[in-house]
């Protein structure tokens, strides 16, 4: 009995489909936390500001979007070498926004999106795999 063995083309289509998997959950918790800012409804108080009222969110919600510009900052990279992919927003009240400052408790929005997006994260790389070794 003979065996052939076809180790490096098997690792080859494993490291494809992680990858694969790893680009599509990091673009679905980037999506994830878009909706949270836009869909989840917010509770805080209503205030005017250049000519229009803004509802602002409460203490643990994600934040109310004002101007939309710390969503337009958002951006998704990958490490093709490490199979990692990261989002992050780059505009200067983010962290503040997400973590809280001395004057703003948090209004998280980037951690509820991982945390929502586990099992799909889980689901997204395995499946992937599988269609990558089919």
């Amino acid at each position: 009995m003979s065996v052939d063995w076809r180790g490096p083309e098997v690792l080859a289509k494993i490291r494809a489909g992680t990858l694969r998997g790893v680009i599509k959950a990091t673009l679905g918790v980037h999506e994830e936390a878009n909706s949270l800012i836009l869909d989840t409804p917010k509770t805080g108080r209503v205030y005017h500001r250049r000519g229009v009222d803004h509802k602002a969110s409460a203490p643990g919600e994600p934040f109310a979007s004002d101007t939309g510009a710390t969503i337009q900052s958002g951006r998704t990279e990958f490490d093709t070498e490490k199979l990692t992919g990261t989002v992050h927003w780059s505009t200067a009240q983010a962290a503040s926004l997400e973590f809280g400052n001395e004057n703003m408790a948090p209004r998280s929005f980037a951690r509820p999106a991982l945390a929502n997006s586990k099992d799909q994260i889980e689901s997204d790389i395995q499946g992937e795999i599988r269609a990558a070794l089919k």
